[in-house]
């Protein structure tokens, strides 16, 4: 693809710019605000530009502290704003509503990105799709301008919708009137119901609230709100909490590739009723159908969403210079989400987590393949001059998002971060040093030193990383550089 051609290449070739999104519109963004209509121009790297009519939005619970440097939602629209309209921006695939990801808290600005690609590079759809069996988002970086103001850096991404996941559509006749709902499309958490603690719907049936604070929105099909397309999930944390259930109605391997993600990247705003996606195909198949690939039509698919949490991050961006959220691995396997909940002590699924990770390991995990991503991106931002430029605007103004001034050096902090993780997962797996031996360059003696001295107790939590190696520590057995070790201190 050709976000992965430009991550690759980068070290090939020198990055001189990146596009240039233009926005316009009567007045400024508030916080909460609907759509307003304006124009977009986006300039690409070639020197191409791209002019429409265009509604925005502004987007996102925690970004709406960060209104010097808003998230925007972006609809493509006819002249006269009576119709969406798809393009295919930057070269990724045509659509009508684009994501403008601010990225206000995250010091580095590339993290839901990074956590993107990994995920799109190790799991994809259990069925065909028109995109690759893509089930996560493809984004490109750019500098954005709105009303004439600079904002520095942001990142274009297309959305989890139901044509990315080949979701059947709504079947309308057009003789009786009626409607057969199909594919469906569930968004965990919402906002539009303000008393979560009991189950209940807002006034259009568009959200709905499952069990104490477990809600969810529709996303698709979104006109069409109300029971028949509710009840599948209704059903499912209902009655579904069960291990043959799961294995019935979902799929194993796709629930084993979200769990690995969020361990392995500790994606920490990520492992309760919020931010995935649960979505069917067409939920008027039969599970039982004796046609394997009709029943597994009705089965759930995860999908995650807002992953900037991710490596280390946080919320609010306090996490950064070496000091990242601690969330030990053995505690994210202990406190899984539903459905992984309802398998998570069972041997099938065990066998699959593990095979999974050991897959992940030498690709999509590697500490080469988190290095390519995170040094390709900071390079890009760098060598386009678009860091500094950022850097400098904000460090003028009163009101900042969260931001580093020293890329590189925070770069090589997350990726010394990221060699414990590994360590960690690696121990959680109960992998030794034989298993996991020459896979990549981990083992190398530089990486090695980086590591000296950490210590985790037998559950792969670290009680000691390489910079606290003088803590003492109550006598017993523990893990260190992969292997028991018995203090007496």
């Amino acid at each position: 693809m050709l976000l992965t051609a430009i991550v690759s290449g980068l070290q090939a070739q020198e990055i001189v710019s990146l596009p240039v999104l233009r926005v316009n519109f009567e007045g400024k963004f508030k916080k909460k605000m609907d759509y307003v209509f304006g124009q977009m121009q986006l300039t690409d790297t070639d020197g191409t530009i791209i002019e429409m009519p265009a509604k925005f939005k502004t987007r996102g619970a925690t970004a709406m502290s960060y209104m010097m440097k808003p998230s925007f939602n972006m609809k493509l629209r006819t002249a006269d704003d009576s119709e969406e309209v798809d393009s295919a921006l930057l070269g990724m695939r045509s659509c009508s509503s684009w994501i403008l990801d601010a990225m206000a808290i995250d010091r580095i600005c590339m993290r839901n990105r990074v956590a993107f690609d990994i995920w799109n590079e190790f799991s994809r759809l259990p069925y065909d799709t028109e995109f690759d069996e893509r089930n996560g988002t493809e984004g490109r970086f750019l500098e954005v301008y709105i009303n004439d103001k600079y904002h520095g850096i942001y990142c274009m991404s297309d959305r989890i919708n139901r044509k990315l996941l080949n979701l059947k559509k709504v079947q309308e006749n057009e003789e009786d009137g009626s409607v057969l709902v199909r594919g469906v499309l569930y968004k965990s958490g919402t906002s539009s119901i303000s008393n979560q603690n009991e189950p209940s719907f807002n006034a259009d049936s568009t959200a709905c609230v499952v069990s104490w604070h477990n809600a969810w929105e529709l996303s698709y099909p979104e006109d069409y709100g109300g029971m028949t397309a509710w009840q599948p999930l209704l059903d499912a944390f209902a009655v579904g909490k069960t291990t043959d259930y799961v294995k019935k109605y979902f799929y194993l391997e796709n629930l084993a590739d979200y769990q690995i993600h969020v361990m392995a990247l500790s994606i920490g705003d990520n492992w309760g009723n919020k931010n995935h996606f649960l979505s069917i195909r067409n939920i008027n198949k039969d599970i039982d159908d004796s046609d394997i690939t009709q029943a597994w039509r009705r089965r759930f698919v995860i999908t995650p969403w807002d992953l900037d949490t991710s490596l280390g991050g946080g919320y609010d961006g306090r996490y950064y210079d070496g000091n990242y959220a601690v969330w030990p691995v053995a505690d994210i396997g202990k406190n899984a989400l539903y459905p992984i909940s309802a398998i998570s002590g069972d041997a099938e699924y065990q066998e699959i987590l593990k095979r999974r990770w050991m897959e992940g390991r030498t690709g999509a995990f590697s500490l080469t393949s988190l290095k390519s991503k995170l040094e390709g991106y900071r390079d890009l931002f760098l060598k386009s001059g678009a860091w500094q430029r950022m850097v400098n605007h904000f460090d003028a103004q009163s009101s900042k998002p969260k931001y580093v001034s020293d890329l590189t050096h925070e770069i090589e902090c997350i990726e010394a971060w990221y060699v414990d993780r590994l360590y960690e997962m690696d121990a959680y797996f109960g992998l030794t040093e034989t298993d996991t031996d020459g896979i990549d360059e981990i083992k190398s003696e530089e990486l090695r030193m980086k590591n000296e001295g950490a210590i985790y107790d037998l559950s792969g939590r670290q009680i000691v990383n390489s910079k606290s190696s003088n803590r003492k520590l109550p006598r017993g057995l523990y893990i260190q550089n992969g292997k028991k070790v018995f203090i007496q201190q």
